[in-house]
């Protein structure tokens, strides 16, 4: 019976070496290799053998030589801690953990990266061909061997993270795609409709021009009313009074040629719309059949109806989209690229950690939100005289660029809110002391 408890003993006592000195012991050498690596730390401070602290020759000996006696191995673990404490110092920000994640996401020699697996299995061939006497490539020891003995808790996690991040960067990249498709496809529609007001506004001076023409053709009081563009001759063809009636009419044709391309181009410019309002609105019942005109109007009252509907209908599309749905796109891409901007600048400082992924979910959330709201502290008529200085002080952006700038800086959008609701509301700094 007592045979068994040392047997038990002496075997947890091997696994709190495991625990603590040898997991130690490799986060120690792993920092020691981030800080020799780094050209602005150095390891000048572990040479000097008289300030009492552990130094770079015997980490080195604890690795190498084995303990002579218990009470060497408890000697060690001391210095290996404090030594640990000193180079989590030198090698601020960065720690012992970050460093091994780090190079779990983007270590190098990764075997499981489906890049690797081909030179894996060619690796594996030719050490099985040369014998048991050349261990395989993948079985050297990297950073990598380091950081999975230093924190095996950590490669599932980082296995997950890498899954995870490369998720959300596909995502973003569709919907950068999505978002700048549809930032095109409403430019055009702005464009085409400007277009159209620009020939509409021509239309009406020239009926203008077209009247004043005809009042002046028609001197005598007692002769019978004039219309332009209307008479013909036994042919069919037009048939023209004098030079300027023939002038008009032809800016008229021209016009009205142009007038026609512009609408068949917003007709087929709206097919996407109202193929998705359909579909969205299917959901919810079945469609009422939709009356052109009123059923006494002319054929020509008909066309013009349609038109009408046809132009309310693309500009309620290119406001709605472009001062609602866009912003909520670009809020969440402007936090997306300051989200693969942060992981970039941790990943170069070895400063990756579990927890990014939360808070990368986050900063979306948030770049979503602010993206979707911005439009309420926007005044498209620009500062009114006498008011105060909003949210955005005098800067003239558009919606969809304040969204992605919002987005890119939402910590900063949410500390000038907070700034907003206690000027709004009197509401005191709570970080200010309160006057004696």
């Amino acid at each position: 019976m007592s045979s068994s408890s040392d047997e038990n003993g002496s075997a947890a006592c091997q696994r709190i070496e495991d625990f603590i000195f040898v997991r130690e012991l490799n986060e120690v050498f792993l920092l020691l290799d981030h800080i020799s690596g780094r050209w602005d730390k150095s390891l000048y401070n572990f040479h000097s053998h008289d300030d009492g602290e552990p130094h770079i020759d015997e980490l080195c000996a604890i690795g190498l030589a084995p303990p002579e006696g218990d009470q060497q191995r408890v000697a060690q673990a001391v210095k290996v801690l404090c030594a640990k404490d000193k180079l989590n110092a030198a090698a601020r920000p960065a720690t012992g953990l970050t460093i091994a994640f780090t190079l779990l996401v983007v270590g190098e020699d990764n075997r499981r990266d489906w890049r690797n697996w081909m030179r894996s299995m060619m690796f594996r061939h030719e050490a099985a061909q040369a014998g048991p006497e050349l261990a395989p490539h993948w079985e050297k020891p990297t950073r990598l061997t380091l950081a999975r003995y230093a924190f095996p808790g950590l490669v599932k996690v980082a296995e997950r993270f890498n899954r995870r991040i490369f998720w959300i960067v596909v995502l973003l990249l569709l919907g950068l795609v999505l978002t700048c498709v549809m930032s095109w496809h409403v430019t055009g529609g702005s464009a085409m409709l400007q277009h159209l007001d620009t020939l509409q506004a021509q239309q009406l001076t020239l009926f203008k021009s077209i009247e004043e023409a005809e009042i002046k053709h028609s001197t005598n009081a007692t002769a019978p009313p004039v219309q332009f563009c209307t008479e013909v001759d036994m042919t069919g063809a037009p048939h023209f009074r004098s030079t300027e009636e023939y002038q008009l009419c032809t800016r008229r044709r021209a016009l009205s040629e142009q007038l026609a391309v512009v609408r068949m181009n917003l007709r087929n410019w709206l097919v996407p719309w109202r193929t998705c309002y359909a579909k969205v609105a299917g959901l919810f019942g079945q469609l009422p059949e939709e009356e052109a005109a009123p059923a006494s109007a002319t054929p020509a009252e008909k066309a013009r109806y349609m038109r009408r509907g046809t132009e309310e209908q693309a500009r309620v599309v290119t406001l709605v989209v472009g001062t609602a749905v866009l912003p909520l796109f670009y809020g969440i891409l402007g936090a997306g690229a300051a989200v693969v901007r942060g992981l970039w600048a941790k990943m170069r400082e070895s400063l990756l950690s579990p927890r990014d992924y939360t808070l990368a979910l986050l900063q979306l959330a948030l770049g979503a939100t602010i993206g979707a709201c911005i439009a309420l502290f926007v005044n498209p008529s620009g500062q009114t005289p006498g008011s105060e200085i909003g949210l955005l002080g005098h800067w003239a952006l558009s919606t969809s660029a304040l969204s992605f700038i919002a987005g890119f800086g939402v910590e900063g959008v949410f500390v000038a809110l907070e700034s907003l609701v206690r000027r709004v509301f009197n509401i005191s700094d709570p970080a200010r002391r309160p006057a004696d």
